[in-house]
């Protein structure tokens, strides 16, 4: 999933979260501390949690993107050392077993 779909699907869940009715709001899971009866405490709390997600998303998809540029930057690196021949440590004499 790419960040233009992740940041659609947050604002289809803040659309949805502000479609609730009053009543829902207040009964959505009290224990986390974010939501309240009171829609005036909710409604900042939810949009900090709602910027919080959205700037953990960003930090992992820079991560993400990060870790996929060395990784291609490793596999060139594999591609292009030389090859270790298949004869033993000295060049031309095959390794002695013990």
């Amino acid at each position: 999933m790419n960040e233009a779909a992740v940041n659609k699907k947050l604002i289809e869940l803040a659309e949805t979260i502000n479609g609730l009715n009053k009543a829902a709001q207040g009964q959505l899971n009290p224990a986390d501390g974010v939501y309240h009866s009171d829609t005036a405490v909710a409604e900042p709390a939810l949009e900090e949690s709602l910027d919080r997600l959205r700037l953990q998303i960003k930090y992992l998809v820079f991560d993400l993107e990060a870790t996929r540029r060395e990784n291609r930057y490793l596999r060139q690196m594999l591609e292009t050392r030389p090859r270790p021949d298949m004869e033993g440590p000295r060049g031309g004499e095959p390794e002695k077993p013990f």
